[in-house]
């Protein structure tokens, strides 16, 4: 899905963790079902939330950590851009939710064009879906 139609007024990077599975109690590192690569959780918070809770969580299966972007300078912000990003719907507490994957995150406007880096916002006839 394009990034701009889930962010549009762009995203920052609050940090990333390893993603864990619970199972009898037991902690162990997520995997992801497909891939069978570690799942790593990158906490985002999104400029266009007004007030309400900003806090999102966009899943991606790596086999290491992934780095997130340079803050920019003189700010604790970290513009991101996630490519092949997809959402999965789900019902919680009788209300639908939805689960954020990426492929991959970067700085907006780095690599191939996508994005302006100045807005951290995305051009969204350029975002490829996920497969």
């Amino acid at each position: 899905m394009p990034f701009d139609d889930v962010f549009p007024d762009g995203a920052f990077v609050l940090g990333v963790e390893q993603g864990m599975d619970f199972d009898n109690g037991q902690r162990r590192p997520a995997k992801d079902k497909v891939t069978g690569r570690l799942v790593w959780n990158v906490q985002v918070t999104d400029p266009a939330a007004n007030g309400r809770n900003t806090g999102v969580v966009v899943k991606i299966a790596a086999d290491v950590q992934p780095v997130p972007p340079e803050a920019l300078p003189g700010t604790p912000f970290r513009p991101v851009f996630f490519e092949g990003l997809t959402a999965t719907a789900y019902e919680q507490n009788g209300r639908v939710a939805f689960s954020l994957r990426a492929a991959s995150m970067r700085a907006p406007g780095a690599g191939t064009g996508v994005g302006r880096a100045s807005s951290g916002k995305s051009s969204a006839s350029s975002t490829q879906e996920a497969a």
